[in-house]
């Protein structure tokens, strides 16, 4: 008898889950795509400021993945400035993947699955960036839990996306690979995705990080949307190549006696 009830209220419950995977594949449906970052409009794209700073060679920065010059740093995080060199960049020297906010700078390949959607970016390290945006009402782990991609949940806003990722690592290039700028594990990024029309989509990003930043901050990259599906990766990062390259290459090691045997 108790095994029928069961069965009579999983059998219940199953329209309700079908139908909920339905609307979010309706609502998913536009956003899945190729998207580019490399956009020009009238509205501008402020990827690529660096504001001023100088590189591990002491050349001017060029291709930040964040606007740099409007970014609150706070006492600590202008000291990490200082402590940081090219030596210690895991996305550089160890081959390591991007994590949000540095990774959303190239854009990325959308897709959807019933209780998920899935973005792909292909990272600088010659690999693609998985992540899995949770949109079944979950909720993220505990604190203690630690990934250096974060934990994604998603949620609708009208017919926006917004996703929410908390419980990051500790990375040292966690808010920008050129710059090299870290972030703690309380970074949180929340992430507002706006089609404006069928090819065009706005991306807001929204960087909290106490432990580096004086306040939240908010900025935005626009998307446009590419023809064909994702572009094949060939090259796979060997970290004793990356470490080499680094060594020989860098001229302003900041510590000499740390030079690699």
């Amino acid at each position: 008898m108790i095994g029928s009830v069961l069965v009579f209220v999983l059998f219940l419950g199953m329209p309700n889950l079908k139908a909920q995977s339905d609307e979010m594949f309706d609502k998913a449906f536009p956003f899945i795509g190729n998207w580019d970052t490399e956009i020009r409009s009238p509205e501008g794209q402020d990827r690529g400021n660096c504001g001023g700073r100088l590189g591990d060679y002491g050349e001017k920065l060029l291709n930040c993945s964040i606007p740099v010059d409007q970014l609150p740093l706070n006492k600590r995080g202008e000291a990490w400035l200082q402590y940081m060199d090219a030596r210690q960049s895991p996305s550089l020297a160890e081959c390591a993947h991007l994590a949000v906010p540095a990774s959303l700078g190239g854009g990325g390949f959308i897709s959807a699955y019933p209780n998920r959607i899935v973005i792909e970016t292909p990272d600088p390290s010659g690999f693609l960036i998985h992540r899995e945006i949770w949109m079944d009402g979950r909720k993220p782990p505990e604190a203690g839990v630690l990934l250096q991609q974060g934990y994604s949940i998603g949620h609708w806003d009208g017919d926006d996306l917004v996703v929410e990722t908390t419980n990051f690592t500790f990375d040292p290039d966690g808010i920008d690979d050129h710059l090299h700028m870290a972030s703690s594990v309380r970074k949180k990024v929340t992430e507002h995705y706006h089609l404006i029309d069928e090819n065009t989509m706005r991306l807001i990003i929204m960087l909290d990080d106490p432990t580096f930043l004086k306040k939240p901050f908010t900025y935005a990259l626009l998307e446009a949307r590419k023809p064909g599906g994702l572009i094949p990766i060939w090259r796979a990062c060997d970290p004793e190549v990356a470490r080499r390259e680094v060594e020989e290459g860098y001229a302003g090691n900041k510590y000499p006696e740390d030079k690699q045997k």
